[in-house]
């Protein structure tokens, strides 16, 4: 099967990481529609109440522009930014387009219109291994839980249940030494988007079967959940950068409970 020749659309946002997702999957098939939803600006009420919760913001929005900015394609055409992904003009033009497979990554939840008119062809890249950790910033809690073996990232088809479609495959981060929260989640993110044009091909060609989740009773996690303290207990959890003992520990609890 030739990706090149599949019709594609790329329903994501408008940070760094959205717009390497875009150039990734303009590189492996042709795309006919390129939507961008603005995030909303999550944890306002802790970044106004805490100066360690801004700089933390500030850090991550910097660490990811030096992590994917280099990598973006300034030739590619500029996504039509949207204020509501789930407008039924749409869905109207994307099933114009007789799009073939649809790539999700950052956007607001996709509603049942987009769900109908694509069953089963709508990839998502959801930043968390589910269903381990679920809801929202999930590369973020096993930090604060001190289970960097459950840090990951999942693909999976987009169904109604938020996050909780069939998984195509789950990607794991690769740990080095001196490594910090930012560099830890940034290259996940590159790997996980560099992987998705290969696995999503599989999945075309009948070469993967979409695994169906299992509930496993963890906790989703809530905005409101996130505060200054859960933000100091991640980072005092990873220290300065992660030792060789760390990561040695870490390696040794590859048979975990998230790696089923």
């Amino acid at each position: 099967m030739n990706s090149t020749a599949i019709r594609a659309a790329v329903l994501t946002s408008t940070a760094p990481r959205h717009r390497y997702f875009h150039r990734v999957i303009a590189e492996n098939f042709d795309v006919r529609v390129v939507l961008a939803q603005a995030k909303s600006n999550y944890y306002q009420k802790q970044r106004q109440e805490s100066e360690f919760v801004r700089r933390h913001f500030s850090e991550l929005a910097s660490t990811e522009s030096v992590e994917f900015t280099p990598r973006l394609d300034p030739s590619l055409a500029v996504p039509r930014e949207v204020s509501d992904i789930n407008a039924p003009d749409l869905v109207s033009e994307v099933l114009a387009e007789e799009v073939e497979v649809i790539f999700l990554f950052g956007t607001a939840i996709l509603e049942d219109a987009w769900l109908d008119a694509f069953p089963q062809r709508i990839v998502n890249l959801h930043l968390g291994l589910s269903p381990f950790y679920r809801g929202s910033a999930t590369l973020f809690w096993p930090f604060v839980q001190d289970e960097l073996e459950c840090v990951g990232a999942t693909i999976h088809l987009a169904v109604a249940k938020v996050d909780a479609g069939p998984i195509l495959a789950r990607i794991k981060p690769e740990f080095q030494v001196g490594d910090t929260y930012y560099t830890i989640t940034n290259r996940l993110i590159r790997k996980s988007i560099d992987a998705l044009p290969g696995i999503t091909l599989r999945y075309l060609s009948g070469a993967i079967t979409p695994l169906a989740q299992v509930p496993t009773g963890d906790r989703a996690w809530r905005k409101a959940d996130f505060t200054e303290e859960a933000l100091r207990r991640a980072l005092d959890n990873i220290g300065s950068g992660l030792t060789a003992e760390q990561i040695t520990r870490i390696e040794n609890s590859q048979k975990c409970r998230c790696s089923q």
